[in-house]
């Protein structure tokens, strides 16, 4: 059963192998992986934004790569 699943309406939540190891993968890529960069006044940037009634998200991008405050 993937994670997702376990998000699912009338759906047991049973944690088994399968989710502990995506679970783990999925901590390993986040902590790893390079995702955040500080921007560059001299470049423009892209705003990416998303809403729905639940909520809104929204993502800061320049050259492909998110960026975060300094």
């Amino acid at each position: 059963m993937s994670l997702t699943q376990l998000t699912r309406k009338n759906q047991a939540f049973v944690w088994d192998k399968n989710c502990e190891e995506s679970f783990q993968e999925l901590k390993r890529r986040l902590m790893t992986a390079l995702v955040l960069v500080l921007p560059d006044a001299k470049e423009p940037f892209e705003v990416y934004c998303d809403a729905s009634k639940m909520g809104l998200g929204g993502v800061l991008m320049q050259k492909g790569k998110m960026l975060r405050g300094s």
